[in-house]
């Protein structure tokens, strides 16, 4: 059975890998939902396959139990989140979504250790 701090690092590289497939397959509905212009597209297709591969390298660290990967996570995402929400506007999901899964995968972390 995975760690609890496993399992945060499976959630949140499955939700990458999902959302990089979805805005792949369909870049506009990415770009609506960011509230950014279609000209925009190859970036967002960029940023899909980014997803996709960081879903990939997330489940496979999780796979591993690769405790240093799961740690180094942490203080990234929070950064992320920091850019993210200093974006304001819809990008404030994003940061939410970057904060919480950080936060959830720090506490896992300390009350699993």
């Amino acid at each position: 059975m995975p760690t609890l701090a496993a399992l945060t690092i499976y959630a949140f590289g499955l939700t990458a890998f999902a959302a990089g497939i979805m805005h792949l397959l369909s870049p506009s509905s990415a770009t609506a939902s960011l509230g950014l212009p279609d000209s925009c597209m190859p970036a967002t297709n960029g940023n899909s396959l980014a997803a996709i591969a960081m879903g990939i390298y997330y489940t496979l660290a999780a796979y591993q139990e690769n405790r240093t990967f799961f740690y180094l996570t942490v203080p990234m995402r929070m950064l992320t989140s920091t850019v993210f929400w200093s974006q304001g506007g819809n990008w404030k999901m994003a940061s939410i979504w970057e904060g919480g899964g950080a936060t959830i995968t720090a506490l896992a972390l300390y009350f699993g250790s």
